[in-house]
């Protein structure tokens, strides 16, 4: 019985499965009295999420899934040793260093 017990523990501690497809534990947040949750902070960063940046919510089953809107230009963001990035849309064409300059230019 309580290897059952356990089973049945462990399925509800859902994991959070990234687009990167890797998983972490379960998090847990308190419903304000606007509806409103705080993202915890490594979420945030798995999914480089930013003030201001839009997410997109859906249902699966019984699960709130979270999804980070794809953005329809390019983003500047820190890179590993915090140095900016410039990050492309998915889609988007090749670019020549010229365009790179510019861009960086009108998002600094």
């Amino acid at each position: 019985m309580s290897c059952a017990r356990n089973m049945r523990s462990a399925k509800k501690r859902v994991e959070v499965i990234r687009k990167t497809g890797k998983t972490s534990g379960m998090s847990t947040a308190t419903l304000s009295t606007k509806g409103q949750l705080v993202i915890p902070n490594r979420f945030r960063k798995a999914l480089h999420l930013q003030p201001g940046d839009r997410v997109s919510l859906s249902m699966e089953g019984e699960k709130l899934v979270l999804q980070r809107d794809q953005p329809k230009r390019a983003r500047l963001v820190r890179g590993k040793f915090g140095r900016p990035v410039l990050v492309a849309p998915p889609g988007a064409p090749p670019m020549t260093p010229e365009q790179v300059k510019a861009i960086l230019d009108e998002l600094s």
